[in-house]
Parts: structure tokens; sequence; C-alpha cells
């Protein structure tokens, strides 16, 4: 049994994403354009769509079982160690490759996957048993673009030439630090497979760290794929170079950046990230197929927009024919913002109740002459309503003569280094409904208005009855919006029209975020 724990070291909104749910998958793969992958053998290109992006306080991290031992094992057993406590999982995900024995040929396999999240060899889920019983056929067959190649068991598994990958998102499974994974391969019918050997067990961990000592918020993709080069495609005349896509544009301030790869291959392949130059590499041979590959990009990665990676086997004159094949499930990267990010999800700085509020219901006055208004508490429900831009709501309706409105308190004293900024924003999604009049306005609180009894400042409005993205930003004198004593920034979303006899103010809100923005930077 091998164990090699690895941490992509720490890199690093608009607005924070929730994750996919797993179901989504299948039309994901489904729609990528054949032209993404390799030409002449298929391949499923690599995107985020198809893994992840999310935001922690702590770090992406995985583990890696490299398998492919010289004899056919049925049943492997592998531990690992995450680097966290259970509660700080914001994200995981197991992947499971078997190899089939030929790049066409049907040798079926049975692969049953059983998970310990525990970590004491007794409470095993299975998570599933996928069978594989299908021939490959190269998309390019016989001198005719006739072929199907890749071929789709189910939304979370597929053959890619001789390599079965599975994959289950075990997040909601893990209750200690250390977990077991459980792999058993035979034959449908329960008879030894042709080959049946695992390449590789993987797990990717996305994780908070809850002292937050750092006041970082890391970003972090998770591009999963399926893809492959040969000698063949070159030698077919239909060079390939793949390519993947990470959104960086989401960092407001990039700080330190992370590139990994994991190729499923017996020698490393060529990348390039963000320019034409090829990353220097080695070629780890962490198992006989199966290697990892990581490199620091932090200069590389340029605040506001996208990034991109390239990759393709190597084309050594010097080196056998079988080593002219590569193939790669998964690219990861991490960037870390040296802004400071709040919201509710409790990826950010901050935690929901504890340094960082919201409260619901209405108000009378437009806008309300106090700070502390509307002051009915969120309770858990409604904090898990507002956690990401994903189309779930906490809504209310506001009595007669009152404006519906919820509010929001931000105490930047919770991560200590958050003291020199140079910006204040905001971002409030969600919307306003009133037959008397439509939309939602965003306020502000400036504690030295009227001679420092205190005053709202409008940030943005709108007058639309769809979902709207409401954003401001304060430049100057920003201890005006911060509390003295408590340390509180205060925000405020408005229906625009009070609830009379024939039309009812409603808001609902999506997400809330503030940022603040550090000097020279």
């Amino acid at each position: 049994m091998f164990q090699n724990i690895n941490s992509i070291s720490k890199g690093g909104t608009t607005p924070i994403v929730p994750l996919l749910p797993l179901g989504a998958l299948v039309l994901l793969f489904a729609i990528a354009s054949p032209a993404a992958a390799d030409p002449y053998l298929g391949g499923i290109n690599l995107t985020t769509a198809n893994g992840t992006y999310g935001t922690v306080t702590g770090d992406l991290w995985f583990d890696a079982y490299p398998g492919f031992d010289s004899a056919y094992d049925p049943s492997i057993t592998w531990g690992s160690t995450l680097p966290c406590d259970p509660d700080d999982i914001a994200w995981a995900r197991l992947y499971v490759d078997a190899y089939i024995g030929h790049m066409e040929n049907n040798y079926p396999l049975k692969v049953t996957t059983k998970f310990d999240g525990d970590g004491d060899g007794v409470n095993y889920v299975t998570l599933g048993s996928e069978i594989m019983n299908t021939n490959y056929v190269f998309p390019y067959n016989n001198g005719v673009w006739d072929g199907q190649g890749p071929i789709w068991i189910n939304d979370h598994c597929n053959r890619v030439t001789s390599d079965f990958l599975i994959w289950y998102d075990v997040s909601d499974y893990i209750t200690s630090s250390d977990v077991l994974t459980l792999v058993n391969v035979s034959k449908p019918d329960d008879t030894q497979p042709l080959d049946g050997r695992v390449k590789a067990i993987i797990l990717v961990v996305a994780y908070n760290n809850q002292a937050c000592e750092s006041c970082n918020v890391t970003h972090y993709w998770v591009n999963q794929g399926h893809d492959t080069d040969s000698y063949k495609t070159d030698d077919e005349g239909y060079p390939y170079t793949g390519n993947t896509t990470f959104d960086t544009s989401a960092v407001y301030t990039p700080g330190e950046a992370n590139l990994t790869v994991l190729p499923l291959s017996s020698f490393n392949g060529n990348y390039t990230f963000n320019s034409d130059d090829q990353l220097t590499w080695a070629n780890p041979h962490q198992g006989s197929y199966f290697q990892w590959q990581n490199w620091d990009v932090t200069s590389l990665i340029s605040g506001g927009s996208n990034s991109y990676m390239t990759y393709g086997r190597n084309e050594e004159d010097d080196r056998p024919l079988y080593s002219g094949y590569f193939k790669i499930p998964l690219a990861l990267l991490t960037v870390e913002d040296e802004s400071y990010i709040y919201d509710f999800s409790n990826n950010t700085l901050g935690r929901a109740g504890i340094c960082m509020f919201a409260y619901k219901y209405q108000t009378d006055s437009n806008p309300p002459s106090t700070s502390d208004d509307p002051n009915v508490p969120f309770n858990t429900a409604d904090y898990n309503l507002i956690k990401y831009d994903d189309g779930q709501f906490r809504d209310n309706s506001a009595d007669i003569d009152y404006y519906a409105a919820h509010r929001f308190e931000f105490n930047v004293s919770c991560c200590s280094n958050a003291s020199a900024f140079d910006a204040i924003n905001v971002t409030w999604n969600g919307k306003g409904l009133n037959n008397a009049g439509n939309g939602v306005t965003l306020y502000i609180w400036n504690y030295s208005a009227n001679d420092g009894a205190g005053a709202y400042e409008e940030l943005d409005s709108c007058n639309d009855a769809t979902e709207q993205t409401l954003t401001g930003e304060k430049t100057s004198s920003l201890d005006d919006y911060i509390s003295d004593d408590t340390k509180l920034i205060t925000i405020l979303a408005k229906q625009n029209s009070k609830t009379d006899f024939e039309s009812t103010s409603e808001i609902y809100t999506d997400y809330v975020k503030l940022v603040l923005r550090p000097v020279n930077i």
C-alpha cells in the first residue's frame, strides 16, 4: 500500500458560485465539442464544469495511490490522512481508474468502490459498483470519421481507450481525518479479468482553516476530463494539443498561485500556462502509469483575466514508440486572493452568526434613519439560503405601510489583518417585487454623516422584477463606513415600494458579499 499526502500550496469573486450537482455533469460532458479533445483517439476535454470551482480559507489538497502493481490484485485497501477536521471540508471527490487491458477490445470489468469515512475499517459505505462492458472505437476509424470515441457508462464513469475512470463525491461521508478506500475489480461474472489492475486512486479535498490567521481566501479549480494524445494522431496528420481554461478573472487581487497536473501515463507530457513557454518538468514515476507534477505559477497570473493551460505528449525522438501515449484526467489550480472577502458561505472570512449577521423583515422609512432596522435575526436555515449565488432565496413580505428589507453586518475585526485597505466593495444579488413598483435599492451606512448621527448612502438600485446583481464601492473616507466601537460595516437591501391594500412589498436575497481591497496592491 502506498500513501503520499500532497498539499497544493495556497495561492488564491463575482459572486462565488456553488458546487455543481453531480447529476448535471453528464449533460455538461455530453455537450463538449469533439474538437476540444484528441481527434484520433477521442477524449473528454478538461473543464471546470466537469469538476468544480470554489473558495476556501484553507487549501486544495490531494492524496493518491499510484497503483498498477505488477500483478493483478482484485482488492485494494488504501488509507489517507486529511490535513483538516471533517467539519472544515468544503468539497471532496474520490477518483478510481482501472486498466481495461486494451485500447479497443471489450474486456468487461466490474469495479466496486467502498469508502470508510471514519477510518476504523468497519463502517464502509458502498459508493457504487460500475460495470464496463463495451469496446472502444477511435473517432478516426480506418480512414473514416465514424468512430464513437468516449463511452459514457453513466454520469460518473466513462471509458477512454484503455482506462475506466470513476468518481464519487464523498464530503458527506467523511467524519474523521483518517479515511479508508476499498476498491474491488472483477469481471461481471466474478471471474478474473484480463487485466483489471488499478492505475490510481485519488482523493481531492478543498478545506477551510477556521483559525484563518492569514486572512486570505484561496480560489480553487478542479478541471476534470479524460483527455489523451498519441503519436498516432500525428501520424494521421491531425496533430493535437489539449487546452483547459481557469476563470481566474474571479480573483480580485491575485497572490500565490500553484498549478498541479495528474496524468495517467508512463511518461509526462508537455505543458504551458498563460504563455507559449513550456513549463519545466521532471518525470516523477509515483506509479508505472500515474504521476503528478506541480509548479509555482504566481508570476504567470494576471488580475482580471482568465488563465489557460495547454498539454500534450512529449515528442522526443529517442523515446520508444509505446511512450508516445499521454493521458490526463485532472488539472488543479489554486490562487490566493490578497483582498479580504466576506460572505455567508463559511468558505470566506468570518462566520455567519458569529462575526457576520443578517436581519430580515421590514422598515417604515425610505431608507431607515437608524442602522439597526430591520432587526429580526436570520436563523441557520436563512443563512443557508444566502451562501451562494445559486437561485435559492430568503424572501420576506412587509406589512401595510412598510418596505420589505434585509440588513447585513460585517465585523471586519474578525480578521485582525484587515486593517489597511483602499476600497470597500459590496455585491448583493436578488430581486424585489411589488405591483406598485418593482426593484431594490442597495445602501451602506455612513457612521459620520449628520454630525455623527449616521445615515444610509445609496450604492446601486434597479426597477426590475427579475433577479438582479447590485454593486457599489467606496474609495475615500473609508473610516466613515466602519463603526468605531464594533468595527461593523452595515449594508441594507430595501424593496422600492411600500405594501398597501392593493400590493405587497417583497424582497428576495440570493447572495451578498463584502470585499476590502488591500492598499498598494
